[in-house]
């Protein structure tokens, strides 16, 4: 698996807890057994990479445990609205970002009868705006709509809209707290780092690591608190190095060193940029060593990253010459 951690690309080795154990996948409404299911077709609709941790476990778990997965391979909103319908999902895997463009761009009665047979609509990869929610809610029944969060370093949280409280508890086998930038834990309901860990199920540690099962706390750096009853309150996934992209985790020092490749570049900063259809998307500003044509270095990203990872702005500009106007490059996500 891989998590962006410190800003950059970081590998992780799991192993432990079978995929074929039901613990996770029943917490979060996956597997062929759930309540009301009686056979091995419900199907569970993803529609992102699933180079991914989060969709590619859950994928894995669903068809281990006798379900259907269907993989939309790019997502576009009347596309999924329409797949969705077709295949007569029951569970489907969802950024936020994604939900506002099924709520701005699908047709409502349309988008309305692909939800109607869901039993769980579950967001993920960074906190669901509450006007998002709301919106999704005048669609779909609250016990329908459903939060997770967690990292490719230990399992998270689950909780339906319909328990009507913010945030959410651990799953069974995921432990929380809330530290200082020193690493100390802090007060009950103080903001502060998240760091998680694994108790059960696949315990994760990194590829430069030795193997180990102690089970030891991971932050990536998001912020949060933990209230008086121990739901998870994320406040913030934004993070210094990093930008998620369509839910995609980016590492923007694997960006830059791929920009500041092409021979023509002098220097470069890398950044992660809001965006509306994506929630944020990358930034490049190049200083130049020599003549380049922005076209030149935008195949030169599309040849070594990612989609997700591509600058959609670009800003070039000549070491004795003033930036020049913006360049956009459309990104596919």
């Amino acid at each position: 698996m891989t998590s962006v951690a410190g800003g950059s690309y970081r590998r992780l080795v799991s192993g432990g807890e079978p995929p074929t154990t039901a613990r996770k996948a029943l917490a979060v409404g996956l597997g062929a057994d759930i309540s009301g299911n009686a056979s091995g077709a419900q199907v569970a609709l993803f529609a992102a990479p699933m180079h991914l941790n989060g969709p590619f476990e859950l994928a894995v778990r669903h068809l281990l445990l006798g379900g259907t997965v269907a993989v939309l391979d790019r997502f576009d909103a009347a596309a999924w609205t329409a797949f969705a319908a077709a295949v007569d999902a029951r569970w489907a895997f969802l950024a936020p970002i994604q939900i506002t463009r099924l709520l701005d761009q699908a047709d409502r009665c349309e988008l309305r009868t692909a939800l109607a047979g869901l039993r769980t609509l579950m967001h993920s990869a960074a906190p669901c705006p509450p006007v998002v929610r709301e919106r999704l809610l005048q669609l779909v029944d609250p016990h329908v709509v459903a939060d997770y969060y967690g990292a490719a370093e230990y399992d998270g949280t689950f909780a339906r809209a319909e328990e009507r409280q913010a945030g959410a508890r651990p799953i069974p086998g995921a432990q929380f707290r809330i530290v200082d930038s020193s690493g100390q834990p802090v007060p009950t309901g103080s903001v502060g780092i998240i760091e998680g860990r694994s108790t059960a199920g696949c315990l994760s540690h990194y590829s430069d690591e030795p193997c180990t099962t102690d089970g030891r706390w991971r932050s990536v750096g998001d912020r949060g608190l933990l209230d008086g009853s121990g739901r998870l309150i994320v406040t913030a996934t934004a993070t210094a190095g990093r930008a998620i992209v369509g839910g995609v985790n980016v590492a923007l020092a694997h960006v830059h060193a791929v920009v500041a490749a092409h021979p023509a570049v002098g220097d470069c900063q890398v950044t992660a940029t809001p965006d509306d259809a994506y929630g944020q998307v990358v930034t490049a500003r190049v200083t130049t060593r020599a003549p380049l044509d922005p076209e030149a270095l935008l195949a030169h990203c599309a040849a070594l990253l990612r989609p997700a990872e591509r600058p959609r702005h670009l800003h070039i500009a000549h070491a004795d010459q003033p930036l020049l106007e913006e360049r956009d490059h459309a990104v596919t996500v």
